[in-house]
């Protein structure tokens, strides 16, 4: 069984074929040592090349990860996992980033108003210190939370401010205040109508006393 593979010896390629059953070299030059040094470099020089190829892939990994952190975007599974494997002190700085942003992400979705929320958003801000030095990183992710809620249905229906939240409330008591008036009313009309209908000179208990009598046939 045979099988060809090409190698890049300086800038020829040189074909070598291998007798997998007597493990024998046949090539163009007369000389096996030759090849079998031949075939030594290339595959040194192949581990090399590979080598510098996955440090060159890492820095540049890592160089996408940080600019992500420090654009306060989420990592991918596969970048966290890259993170914690190779730089253990960013992954939980990273870690703590996400809790803020989440953090801040919960507050936001159970505000009552706009009003509400920018009182968050300057209160969360004004929470982050100035000596941290992953401040910057924080503000970006806390910004990418906040654009986020603006853009959602959650944060257009709220009313602009506490204010608008209590007259609300005031028109929905008022509203129930005046249906409650109403059914009262409507209850006493229907009374009052069903007296109206009633004919208290049409009626006499002796009438009825008289209509309730058996009647007898006198000409029997």
């Amino acid at each position: 069984m045979k099988c060809h593979e090409p190698f890049l010896l300086g800038e020829k390629a040189m074909q070598i074929s291998f007798d997998l059953g007597t493990m024998k070299l046949n090539n163009e030059s007369k000389s096996g040592q030759y090849v079998s040094n031949q075939l030594t470099d290339v595959v040194r020089r192949l581990k090399e090349q590979s080598t510098r190829a996955n440090k060159e892939d890492d820095s540049k990994m890592m160089e996408k990860i940080q600019a992500k952190i420090k654009s306060g975007k989420k990592l991918t599974s596969r970048e966290e996992s890259y993170l914690k494997q190779h730089n253990q002190e960013l992954y939980m700085q990273y870690l703590r980033i996400r809790r803020m942003a989440e953090a801040l992400e919960h507050q936001l979705e159970n505000a009552d108003s706009k009003e509400e929320i920018n009182d968050i958003i300057f209160h969360a801000m004004n929470g982050i210190s100035d000596k941290d030095p992953y401040k910057a990183a924080i503000v970006a992710a806390l910004d990418e939370v906040i654009k986020d809620f603006k853009k959602s249905d959650g944060y257009n229906n709220l009313p602009s401010s506490n204010e608008e939240i209590e007259e609300g409330r005031k028109a929905r008591a008022n509203k129930g205040k005046e249906n409650t008036e109403d059914d009262e009313i409507g209850f006493f009309e229907e009374v009052e109508n069903k007296e109206d209908d009633f004919d208290a000179m049409a009626w006499s208990p002796l009438q009825d006393v008289i209509d309730a009598m058996p009647t007898f046939d006198m000409q029997s």
